[in-house]
């Protein structure tokens, strides 16, 4: 993984939502703002739909396929 994805970049991708270098959340960018500062992660079970915003301290990590554990 690059260290920090352009987050235009990310709509329809499976991303790592992190902060302070934890991972707080993986999903699927739903859709990222014109000026490419926050992104919605869409919901997936009991997670809602959420905005994560780069002024918050966020930052978005894209998986490739073959890092998706398959268990």
């Amino acid at each position: 993984m690059g260290d920090h994805a352009d987050w235009k970049d990310l709509a329809d991708r499976q991303v790592q939502i992190q902060k302070k270098g934890r991972t707080i959340r993986t999903g699927y960018v739903k859709d990222v703002t014109v000026t490419a500062d926050a992104l919605w992660l869409e919901a997936y079970g009991t997670e809602p739909r959420t905005l994560y915003e780069k002024a918050q301290g966020y930052t978005a990590l894209p998986i490739r396929p073959s890092e998706v554990s398959t268990s």
